[in-house]
């Protein structure tokens, strides 16, 4: 096991090596309504009219057009998104990219796949989504905004908006439908886990380091990340351990997962601990792929082996792009 150097309080590693993070499950019981529950939010959600608005951004790219678009979501809440479409080719495949917990305040030209439509969602209060009625671009704020109720918290219209975003793209590229997947990391990799069960248009999705697994052991591991807010807070209200937060547990909603992913889980994690991190993928039953990095979260730190281990991971991206996109993609 390497040692990385750190100054945390705490074991990035949560006392786990890479044998006992393969072992871990997810937390074996879900509420009696946790189906009906997300599946009537999926259905609310696709009845809500998408109102889509879409705008020139003022941006010179040789080979791509980039727009700045608007939907509406559950609730009637209003996303922000930067759709990324090629100017030469044909649209073949279609892909909507999550972000991390900081928000997006514009989409990143290293992600983009050519004859690809790309959608940069923005999560309900950050950004290009900021709303008056919820917390501007502060994940520890936003994390717990409205978490008393399952019916209230903000991880329903979070989910949501990757519902409607997928919406969308189907409404504007009809014809390559098949060929949709999803792409997020952290707060994108979590939220890719809970809305991804529910929504079968996705064909397929990479979720990196995802957030929000298995809440029984992050309640009791002290991070920098979002989850440390939710573990404060749950000492004040101990009552949403059991009502609220087993409905957006990402490793409970990786068990209803029907669609191939690509996860990519670590080690050592100062934000997201590795154990929650893991209970997900290893809840995931469907056909996955589990590519294990050494260290997320922590900057440009440096340890044998980075490199490599990052571009195993890039090509490990790629080629199950290839397998499980491609092939639908270009068939229309």
């Amino acid at each position: 096991m390497l040692e990385i150097p750190h100054e945390f309080p705490f074991d990035p590693r949560y006392g786990y090596d890479i044998e006992a993070l393969r072992t871990v499950e997810g937390p074996g019981t879900e509420p009696q309504d946790f189906d009906a529950f997300w599946q009537n939010l999926y259905q609310e959600t696709l009845q809500v009219p998408l109102n889509l608005e879409r705008k020139a951004f003022p941006v010179d790219l040789e080979d791509w057009q980039v727009e700045e678009v608007y939907f509406d979501t559950l609730n009637n809440v209003r996303v922000g998104a930067w759709l990324v479409t090629p100017k030469h080719d044909p649209v073949h495949f279609l892909r909507v990219l999550g972000h991390g917990y900081g928000g997006r305040e514009g989409c990143n030209v290293e992600e983009y796949i050519a004859n690809t439509a790309h959608l940069f969602p923005v999560a309900p209060g950050f950004h290009i989504s900021a709303s008056e009625d919820l917390p501007l671009n502060d994940a520890g704020k936003h994390v717990i905004h409205g978490i008393d109720s399952k019916d209230t918290y903000i991880f329903r219209e979070c989910a949501a908006s990757l519902w409607s975003a997928a919406s969308v793209l189907i409404e504007l590229y009809p014809e390559q439908a098949e060929s949709l997947h999803y792409r997020g990391w952290s707060y994108g990799g979590g939220m890719g886990a809970i809305m991804l069960p529910w929504d079968k248009r996705y064909v397929c999705a990479e979720l990196g380091q995802p957030s929000f697994g298995h809440h029984p052991i992050r309640l009791g591991c002290q991070c920098v990340g979002s989850g440390e807010s939710v573990r404060l807070y749950s000492k004040e209200h101990p009552e949403i351990i059991d009502s609220v937060l087993p409905y957006f547990d990402a490793a409970t909603h990786a068990t209803k997962i029907t669609q191939p992913v690509l996860w990519v889980v670590c080690a050592f994690d100062p934000a997201v601990p590795p154990p929650g991190q893991h209970a997900v993928a290893n809840a995931c039953t469907s056909e996955k792929q589990i590519f294990e990095m050494e260290v997320g979260h922590y900057g440009e730190v440096d340890y044998p082996g980075r490199d490599e281990n990052g571009l195993a991971c890039y090509h490990t991206s790629i080629d199950f792009f290839n397998r499980y996109v491609m092939g639908v993609g270009t068939s229309n």
